[in-house]
C-alpha cells in the first residue's frame, strides 16, 4: 500500500507574522550561481519571514539580488533585501573573490550562528551560466572552506547544504522515474557537476557537523510557490517532481532553525502527482 508522504505547510511571511516555534538569532547563508545556488538567494527571504534576527550572507554575486528577475517564479518578483529600510538592519553581506582562492579569516562570519545554510552547488553542464566553466564548480572548494570555517569558529554545527537526487548508482531515495534519468544526465554530460557534488557530500559525511543535505527534486523557474512541501520518506509515494525555488529554501530554513534530521539527507518536493514540468 502506498502511504502519502507527509505535508508540512510554511507558516511565515516578510510583514512579521511568522508562525515559527524557535527563535534564530543569526544564519548564515551562501549562494552562488545555477539553480540550486539560487534557492540561496530565496534562503535569505525565508528566513526574513521566520523572523531570524540577523542573517550574514557569504556570496561571489552580491549584485545577483538587485536582479529583477531571480529565475523564478515568485508571483510579485523580489527586489533586493539590503535596500529595504525594514530589513537592511538584520542583514551583513560579506563578498568574496572565488571560492578557488583560500579565505583563510572565513571564520570570524561564524562565530555566534545558530545555523549555517550553504547554496554553492549546481548540477546543470554550465550552458546557461558560462562562468561555471571558466571559474570551475564550487560545491566542494566551496563547502570543504565552509566546514573548517565552522569547526574553527567552534560555536555552529548545525549546517544545511544542497546537493540533488540521482547522483549515486542504485540510490532509491525518491522512487520516481526522473531519478534514472537524472542518473543517466549525471554520467554523461553532467559528470562534472556529479563528481563536484559527491566531492561535497563526502566532506559532510567526514565532518563533525550536524549537517542535512537537501536533495530537491526539479525546480522550474516557472513554478509558482505553494507554500508548503513534502519530504520523501522510505517506502511512500513519490513526492512531487517539481517545486518552487522559495519552498525549497523555506524547508532548509526550518530545518536550520528547528532540525529534525540529523547527519543525513532528504528528497524534498511538491505534492504527490505534480509533473516534472512547471
Amino acid at each position: 500500500m502506498k502511504v502519502n508522504p507527509q505535508q508540512h505547510t510554511y507558516a511565515g511571511d516578510l510583514s512579521g507574522q511568522s508562525q515559527s516555534a524557535a527563535t534564530c538569532r543569526k544564519l548564515v547563508v551562501l549562494y552562488g550561481i545555477g539553480g540550486l545556488s539560487d534557492i540561496g538567494r530565496h534562503a535569505i527571504l525565508a528566513a526574513l519571514e521566520k523572523q531570524v534576527e540577523h542573517i550574514t550572507v557569504i556570496t561571489e554575486y552580491p549584485d545577483m539580488l538587485d536582479d529583477e528577475n531571480w529565475e523564478c517564479g515568485c508571483t510579485n518578483g523580489h527586489t533586493n533585501p539590503f535596500n529595504d529600510e525594514a530589513h537592511e538592519s538584520k542583514l551583513t553581506m560579506v563578498k568574496i573573490d572565488s571560492w578557488k582562492n583560500e579565505h583563510p579569516n572565513l571564520s570570524e562570519h561564524f562565530h555566534e550562528a545558530d545555523a549555517v545554510i550553504s547554496c554553492l552547488g549546481h548540477r546543470q553542464p554550465g550552458w546557461k551560466n558560462k562562468e561555471l566553466i571558466n571559474k570551475g564548480l564550487v560545491a566542494s572548494d566551496g563547502n570543504k572552506q565552509v566546514i573548517r570555517a565552522m569547526e574553527e569558529a567552534n560555536d555552529v554545527s548545525r549546517v544545511v547544504t544542497i546537493s540533488s537526487f540521482g547522483l549515486n548508482r542504485g540510490d532509491k531515495a525518491w522512487p520516481h522515474w526522473a531519478s534514472k534519468l537524472m542518473r543517466l544526465f549525471f554520467l554523461t554530460f553532467m559528470r562534472k557537476a556529479r563528481k563536484d557534488l559527491q566531492a561535497m557530500e563526502k566532506l559532510f559525511y567526514e565532518s563533525s557537523l550536524d549537517y542535512l543535505i537537501v536533495k530537491p527534486v526539479g525546480i522550474g523557474e516557472d513554478v509558482v510557490p505553494a507554500g508548503k512541501y513534502f519530504v520523501q520518506e522510505p517506502g511512500e509515494e513519490a513526492v512531487g517532481g517539481n517545486m518552487a525555488k522559495i519552498d525549497v529554501a523555506r524547508f532548509m530554513v526550518d530545518e536550520a532553525i528547528q532540525p529534525t534530521i540529523v547527519r543525513g539527507s532528504k528528497v524534498v518536493g511538491s505534492a504527490p502527482g505534480t509533473p516534472m514540468s512547471g
